[in-house]
């Protein structure tokens, strides 16, 4: 039986991408992740990750991975909740692998696991048993595979957006670093970096400050 394990990075910041990574193999390799030291990507150094990432990219059947700009995600937000937003582009994800899984095991963003998996279930059919656990990338090896492999791409995507700007912190709201750029961004450029979240209560306040201010000029 061939499981596809589901997490994902980037979900909260207002900064770049979200990550989904899929990481495809048999029912058997759980021992196999979990030997190899795979857990909640949180849990370990970027160092760690690196490592665990090409280990956990040469040994799985098939890894995929898909990147939701911010822009993207501002504009399904319009149409969607961002959990409908995640259960699409897991049934995307789901689709791009060469071999079906027969099982999909999947990190749940949804407060209610039940509801998440019916969300699920319109986009990656009814042939295949879903999963949908809060702190699956803690109990099951192979999305804690998944979960590594989707914040090492994040991480790297972060990166590249820093040798563009400068330091940008985290990407998360809370991140005073992240709050100084965009502050400093907006102030320069009268709007915001096409990296970041238009849609986040962060970006909103920035706009509503230049909206304030354009209406206090007439």
């Amino acid at each position: 039986m061939l499981v596809l394990g589901i997490d994902e990075a980037g979900r909260g910041p207002v900064l770049g991408p979200m990550v989904i990574a899929g990481v495809i193999d048999t029912d058997r390799s759980e021992v196999k992740f979990s030997e190899m030291g795979c857990r909640d990507s949180k849990e370990l150094t970027p160092a760690r990750r690196e490592d665990l990432h090409d280990k956990i990219m040469r040994s799985a059947k098939e890894v995929r991975m898909i990147a939701i700009t911010a822009g993207e995600i501002d504009a399904l937000r319009k149409i969607m909740s961002l959990n409908e937003v995640e259960a699409k582009k897991i049934g995307e994800l789901a689709a791009m692998f060469q071999n079906s899984p027969d099982k999909i095991i999947v990190d749940c963003p949804d407060t209610m696991t039940d509801m998440f998996v019916r969300r699920l279930r319109k986009y990656v059919g009814t042939d295949v048993e879903i999963v949908a656990e809060h702190k699956a990338d803690v109990n099951y090896p192979i999305v804690s595979a998944a979960s590594i492999i989707a914040k090492v791409e994040r991480d790297r995507i972060i990166k590249r957006i820093e040798k563009k700007y400068g330091s940008i912190g985290s990407g998360y709201p809370a991140d005073p670093i992240t709050k100084k750029f965009l502050d400093e961004y907006f102030k320069e450029h009268g709007k915001l970096p096409p990296e970041a979240r238009k849609s986040w209560e962060t970006s909103k306040r920035l706009l509503e400050k230049k909206s304030q201010s354009t209406l206090g000029d007439y």
